[in-house]
Formats: C-alpha cells, structure tokens, sequence
C-alpha cells in the first residue's frame, strides 16, 4: 500500500503545482483586467484548496501510517544528521507542508473578507504565491519527478 500511495502523492504534485500556478495566473488577470472575482479566479482558487487538501491526505497517510522512514525518524529524531533525507521526511517536509495545509485555508478566508473585487484579487496574488512558494520550497526536487 505503501508504494502506491507514494506514487500518487508524488503524481499529485504535478496537480497542486498547475492548480496554484492557475490561481495566481487568473487572479493576476483578473487584477490587470479589472474583472470581478466570481469568474475563473475564485474557481481555481478553490481548485487550488482542494488540490492542496487531496495532497495533505495523501502525506499525512504516509507519515502518519505507511511511511517506514517516519518509525525510523521518530525513534532516533535528536540523532538524525543535518541535511540527511530521513531528518527532512521525519521533521520538515510533514511540518512545513502542514504550514501550507493551513495557509491556504487562511488564505482563502482572508480573500472572502476582502471588501472589493480588486482587493480580493490582491489578497489572493499575495497569499496564494506565499501559499504555492512554501509548497515549492518543500517540494523534495532530488526525488523522481514522476515515479512508476
């Protein structure tokens, strides 16, 4: 079980990453554009939640059941070496990305209270990019791109 559920956590990065990429893109447009916030923008910065909750399943399932790595991690975690992979899977992959978790909730409750449709667009610029900048950076880029 777990090999398949790394694999479609590992596939589903792809879809969190095009989800948050159309969030920014369209909330952009809708900036530039003076458009009002009911179109694409709000859809794909549902998407982009949604996208981002799948993800966070899927991680959690693995760290918190599957993972082997996450026993190993847990039982030696003061010993763990600085830079090794077991240190960034034990503590701040799942710490970080949960940050992100949490981010994009925030993010999205904050653009509903945004008073105008520029203002919403704005907020969404500004906390979807954190949003999908925190996910970029805890992405682990040395692991296959697409595993089998």
């Amino acid at each position: 079980m777990y090999q398949y559920v790394l694999i479609a956590h590992a596939w589903w990065r792809w879809v969190v990453l095009l989800a948050g990429a159309a969030a920014l893109y369209t909330a952009i447009r809708g900036l530039a554009r003076n458009l009002p916030w009911t179109g694409n923008a709000a859809r794909y910065g549902k998407l982009f939640g949604r996208a981002v909750d799948i993800q966070f399943l899927m991680g959690a399932s693995l760290y918190l059941i599957f993972s082997p790595m996450t026993n190993v991690a847990l039982n030696v975690a003061d010993g763990l070496p600085e830079g090794s992979e077991l240190r960034f899977f034990g503590v701040y992959h799942g710490l970080i990305m949960s940050a992100a978790f949490v981010d994009v909730h925030v993010s999205a409750v904050l653009i509903r209270r945004a008073g105008s449709d520029t203002a919403k667009h704005r907020r969404s610029i500004i906390l979807y990019g954190q949003t999908l900048f925190i996910i970029l950076c805890t992405i682990p880029w040395w692991r296959p791109l697409f595993r089998l």
